[in-house]
């Protein structure tokens, strides 16, 4: 009898095992998420335009959806470093990530040990907004147009020196169209973010960076740098006086950045539409829309599909970029 209670004891214990492994194996819904916080991975530190942007999506979140939505900054190999961590995290909707076109279409192309496929690795969910770039120089240099800076490389090969936001970044693919279409040699400066690069220009220890305007318009406004140039089609309402790089005589010189919302691979379909729907209310809120302008970006929603598009192509347009440019680690 009492090897036949043990023996019944052991069955409920197993059994109750397996329907806490069940439990845990079965993944989220949106009918009961979130139950608790949840982690929005940032791949660049603070201050840069996808920490703006992230920080202002996550206090809509936390508020439309009665959890807190936390940002979490992990810099580094121009975005790479988040978006490993989100490729191998649990696709149970508490790991998110901004993701941009850096790390999602750029890197690959760039970092030869990536350790995720941008196309497989994650569930695409909503495309946020469109980052300008503005191409600022330093009080230091006097330059005040794309002819000063063109002109001083030329007569000086290698003088001229470039921040960007880090290898593979669309700051430093920017450049080197310039550098290509003009025909001329200067020094790349990689730095981990906007602020250390901008501080670095203000002080004169580098010339110039394309960056974008969410992180260069601020200094251009208050006079510590001169704004050279937006590498957009048309002029950017919020600097009309800024020509384009067209304008100024470079047309192929032209780009910029998506930001958009990714969870891993395989979260619930009822999680993306719940997230898609919440994004995209959040998207259309006049005082959301105003507070993004007046940082230079400009919203762009695209539901999960249409910013799957978007990754795969722009995979393959930046790809041959920087097979063009030949743009490599440096």
């Amino acid at each position: 009898m009492q090897h036949l209670t043990r023996r019944r004891g052991l069955t409920a214990a197993g059994a109750a095992l397996a329907t806490l492994a069940c439990w845990r194996a079965t993944p989220a819904h949106a009918e009961d998420w979130p139950q608790r916080s949840v982690t929005i991975v940032i791949g660049f530190p603070p201050g840069t335009a996808t920490d703006s942007v992230g920080r202002l999506l996550a206090d809509r979140l936390s508020r439309s959806l009665g959890q807190r939505f936390i940002i979490d900054n992990r810099s580094g190999q121009g975005g790479s470093i988040g978006a490993t961590i989100v490729s191998r995290a649990a696709a149970d909707g508490y790991t998110l990530t901004i993701g941009a076109s850096a790390p999602q279409a750029i890197n690959p192309h760039i970092y030869p040990d990536l350790a995720y496929d941008p196309r497989k690795d994650f569930t695409p969910i909503e495309q946020l907004v469109q980052l300008p770039y503005l191409l600022v120089a330093g009080k230091h240099t006097g330059f005040r147009s794309l002819d000063d800076i063109v002109s001083k490389a030329r007569a000086k090969p290698g003088a001229v020196t470039y921040a960007t936001t880090g290898n593979g970044t669309t700051s430093q693919l920017l450049m080197a169209m310039l550098v290509k279409e003009a025909g001329v040699q200067m020094t790349h400066v990689p730095y981990r973010g906007t602020a250390q690069s901008l501080t670095d220009i203000v002080a004169g220890r580098v010339d110039i960076t394309f960056d974008t305007m969410i992180g260069t318009l601020p200094f251009a406004r208050d006079g510590r740098v001169q704004a050279i140039a937006v590498g957009t089609k048309v002029r950017v309402p919020i600097a009309p006086d800024v020509p384009t790089t067209a304008e100024a005589g470079y047309p192929g010189v032209q780009g910029g950045a998506w930001l958009g919302m990714l969870a891993p691979a395989g979260l619930s379909p009822s999680i993306v539409q719940r997230l898609h729907a919440e994004v995209e209310k959040i998207l259309a809120d006049a005082a959301f829309r105003q507070a993004i302008a007046e940082m230079g970006a400009v919203v762009d929603p695209a539901g999960p599909e249409e910013f799957a598009r978007v990754v795969h192509n722009d995979y393959d347009r930046w790809g041959e970029i920087v097979r063009v440019t030949g743009t490599k680690l440096e």
